[in-house]
Parts: C-alpha cells; structure tokens; sequence
C-alpha cells in the first residue's frame, strides 16, 4: 500500500456563507483560521470535511482548501505572513497554501478551477493544474472531480479524472479523455448533528428552480396540484429572464394547439359521450376536465374559454414561482437548515437538470435518502446502478405520475416508512463519502 499526503480543493461557488457563519457564530470574524474552517464545516455548507476525515481513515495524511472563501483565506495568509496582491488573493493565497503543505496529490473538487486564463499570472491557455505542476515539483500526481461536463482544456496535466455521472463520463471519453466513474454522495456525519424527525412538511423541494428549464416547469405544476412546499433559490437575469420568456411563449402555443386539437377530438363524441368520460375515474384527469369544461361551454354557448385561459396562463407563466405562490415558496436554506427541511419532510421532490440526458445521480438523491426521507425522483436509464425504485425510492417520468404516487403515499403512512428506511440503508451502505474514498485511494494508488 503507498502512502501519501493529499490535499482537497473545494469552492463555495458564489455562496454567500459569511452573513451565515456570523449568525451561527457571532465571534467569527476573531477566530483563527483553523477555528473559521472547522466552523465552516460544522455547519455542512455544500461540503464538509467529510472527504479529509475519510481519507484519514483510510491512513492518509488529508487536508482541506476552500479556495473562493476570501475572509478565510486571508485570515490564513495573515497568520502565515504570506504577502499578495488584493486583486490576486486567490491565485496568491492557494499557490502559498499549497507549497507550505507540500502534497502528493492534489484533488480537485470540481473543474472551475482549472478555467485557462482564470488567474492573470497565468497565461490565457494556461490552466492550474498546468502551474502546480511547474511551480510546485513535490505534486506527484493531479486527480480531478467533475460534477458537470466541461470544456477539454480545463484537464490539461490532470493525472486522474473522476465524473459524477455515466454521462458525463460518456462526454469526456467523446473528448478523448478516459475518466473513473465516481458518483456523488452522503456525508453520514450530517446525522450527528440532526434531531429526531418532526415530520411537519408532507411534500418538499429545497434547491434551485433552474428556470427555463423542465424542473421549473415541473415545480409550477406540483405547487397547482398539490401542497408541495418549496425552500427555492430562483435568481433570474435579465438574459435568462428573455430566454425563459420566448421559450415560455413558445411552448405556451404548442400545449394550446394540441390541447384544442385534443377537444376538437373529444367533441364528436357528443354530449352524452361527454358526459360519461367526465364521471369516469378511469379517465386520465386531464381528459376528464376537457370533457366538463366542453359540457361548459356547451352549456354556456361560449367557446372564448379557451382563449381567457391561455391569455391567463401567458400572464401568469412569466413571474417566478415565488411570486405565483409566496405562502409556500420560502427563501432558500443552506448547510444544516436544508438538513432540517430534508429530515423533518415525509417526501422530498427531485428532478435532475436538462443536461442529464437521461441519467440520474445528482447529489441531492444521496442526501434526501441518507438522512431517511422518502425519495421520489425522476427516473434514469442508470437508476436501477443507485436504488431498486419503488422500494428504496419511488421513481416517476411524468408530473401526472408524481402527482398520483405522492397522494398514494401520503395516503399509506407505512409503505412510505419502508421505502425511506430502505432508501437510507442502501445510501449508509453503499453511497456514502467514505464509500467514494475507498474508490479514489485505490486509483490514486494505482497512478502513483
């Protein structure tokens, strides 16, 4: 077995943890740096020093870097008599960090870091990884995680590479760059710090709306038709905001021209066909209310129905779900908050990101499921690779699917009970963050 020292580079990513920290912790600001990053990773913000305590473990001498987190990463170049430019704190403070812990391998939590031309020393082509390897001759080896396809020059000089998902993995070998699968997981630490489960919210989301996208879409239609409960992170730029509202437009068209297409059908059938297809329970829902609401407007003599509600639905369909529903829309909840909402909610939604392109493994399916509540998620051509679906976790391919099993579980107190549980005991056991570092040591070690 090879011995070595690795150190972790992890980002917050634009979030802003400081306003947070300073609540949780009022004296923040006069912590020494060991203190601050050991107050960071007790409040689970994003990641936790879950990955250098597993490492440790497994025998090896870890450390930790959040690179993108400005107040620490001066307070450690205040302490350390490190000397840089404002304007280059990052490049200067991590480029220090690292020759004083004089690591073996360097891990990367993500590819952001890696951009070409992210840092002014660096020449435009020039990613860090290339600049660890020509300033820092103790690297032995630069291995790399990433959560999300990116461009090729970013894994210039990476030794190792690790994808979260199969197709991400797919889109670097269509590169030309081998990669080890390794998925996304739970840090089952976070259950120490839980209480017991006070089950007040029925249906959850926590996360991002990620207008335009279908998620968005799917979270408008379960906030109609059930009592679904979001913590929602929904910033929308004016760029997104005039992207978001074409294809709105757009796909606002195609749903009226198939839905008066569909009532055109229904109409031969005559009133007393109406009649029977709106009292059927048999009948999908929807075709069920286009009967009523033909027998309506039969009735009323009027067919301007249709275009109130479109015109209705065009208003509507712009303003952002917080605005649509603000008494079940809530701000969005970080670190040991969003725990709290996962652990006290009988369900909690998912839908994966419009470039999944089928496959699933983001990493809220590990968390929901690791802290013990009941998972219901899009369904993936990989799924069965994760969970056995409807035992572990309850899997739907459509809004109207979710819609029925969410109201059949809410329904059967018990069956729910056994999915969650069964659902937590497959993530304790084979998705956990120790679990993945089991899996990166032994590449690492067969690199080295």
């Amino acid at each position: 077995m090879k011995d070595y020292k690795i150190v972790r580079l992890a980002a917050l990513h634009g979030l802003d943890v400081a306003h947070l920290l300073s609540t949780i912790y009022p004296d923040f600001s006069t912590k020494s740096y060991k203190e601050q990053l050991e107050c960071l990773f007790k409040a689970k913000v994003l990641y936790s020093d879950g990955f250098s305590l597993s490492m440790r473990e497994l025998g090896r001498d870890a450390h930790e870097i959040v690179w993108d987190f400005e107040s620490l990463q001066r307070k450690w170049a205040e302490e350390n008599g490190v000397r840089f430019s404002n304007n280059n704190w990052m490049f200067d403070v991590l480029m220090a960090q690292i020759k004083k812990i004089e690591p073996d391998v360097v891990y990367f939590q993500g590819t952001e870091l890696a951009i070409p031309g992210r840092f002014k020393e660096l020449s435009s082509n020039t990613n860090f990884a290339t600049a660890l390897k020509e300033e820092c001759p103790f690297v032995r080896l630069v291995a790399m995680l990433s959560g999300f396809p990116s461009k090729g020059s970013r894994l210039s000089d990476v030794d190792v590479l690790f994808s979260a998902s199969p197709s991400i993995q797919q889109h670097y070998e269509n590169l030309g760059f081998p990669s080890s699968l390794c998925y996304h997981a739970f840090d089952h630490r976070v259950l120490e710090i839980l209480g017991n489960k006070n089950l007040i919210y029925d249906f959850s989301f926590v996360g991002s709306a990620r207008a335009p996208e279908q998620r968005y879409w799917d979270l408008l239609e379960l906030l109609d038709r059930t009592a679904i409960q979001l913590w929602i992170d929904e910033p929308i730029t004016e760029q997104r905001k005039s992207y978001f509202l074409d294809r709105k437009r757009l796909e606002s068209d195609l749903r009226s021209q198939i839905r008066n297409r569909t009532k055109a059908c229904l109409k031969v059938v005559g009133g007393t066909g109406l009649e029977l297809l709106a009292g059927k329970d048999r009948v999908p829902r929807k075709i069920r209310n286009l009967a009523i609401e033909i027998i309506s407007e039969i009735n009323s003599g009027s067919q301007a129905v249709d275009s109130r509600i479109q015109n209705r639905n065009r208003r509507i369909r712009q303003r952002s779900l917080r605005d649509l529903y603000p008494d079940r829309c809530h701000n969005a909840v970080l670190g040991v908050d969003y725990f709290n909402v996962l652990n006290n909610s009988r369900i909690t939604f998912n839908r994966h990101t419009d470039h999944n392109n089928g496959i699933v493994g983001n990493l809220r399916m590990f968390e929901a499921t690791g802290i013990g509540t009941c998972l219901l998620t899009d369904d993936g051509k990989n799924i069965n690779d994760l969970f056995e679906p409807g035992k572990e976790i309850i899997t739907y391919s459509s809004v109207d699917e979710a819609v029925e099993k969410v109201t059949y579980l809410l329904d059967h107190e018990d069956e729910r009970v056994e999915i969650a549980r069964a659902g937590q005991k497959k993530t304790l056991m084979n998705h956990t963050v120790f679990s993945r570092c089991q899996l990166i040591d032994e590449v690492i070690q067969s690199k080295l």
